[in-house]
């Protein structure tokens, strides 16, 4: 059975993972352009988020946004790793818009979807 949450609070967290994700930088790869000419140092890429089944199997997840058809507990369990550690990234923005909710007066859950 799947974690409920609404619609609108399930795509604010995509979005904000997407953003997330979307900022990894490292300088040190090295670009090459068309014939080989070499161009400058670092690139931008997308972090992969690993997810958990319930059946306990991962998924790493390379694309520019979370897939719809990945179910809400699954979407939860959504982490970066970095070697042996790892960033609940999912759990976390999931804590930090609860947070907003409550102390900031954010209002995700539109009761009009």
């Amino acid at each position: 059975m799947s974690v409920p949450i609404s619609k609108a609070r399930r795509r604010l967290l995509v979005q904000m993972e997407s953003i997330l994700g979307n900022e990894c930088y490292n300088g040190n790869i090295q670009n090459y352009g068309p014939g080989g000419v070499r161009e400058s140092d670092g690139r931008g890429f997308r972090y992969p988020i690993t997810v958990r089944a319930n059946d306990g199997s991962k998924a790493k997840i390379r694309e520019t946004s979370i897939p719809a058809s990945i179910a809400n507990d699954t979407l939860l369990s959504g982490y970066y790793a970095f070697g042996a550690n790892q960033l609940d990234v999912m759990a976390g923005l999931d804590r930090i818009l609860t947070y907003l909710e409550k102390h900031q007066g954010l209002i995700v859950d539109n009761t009009q979807e």
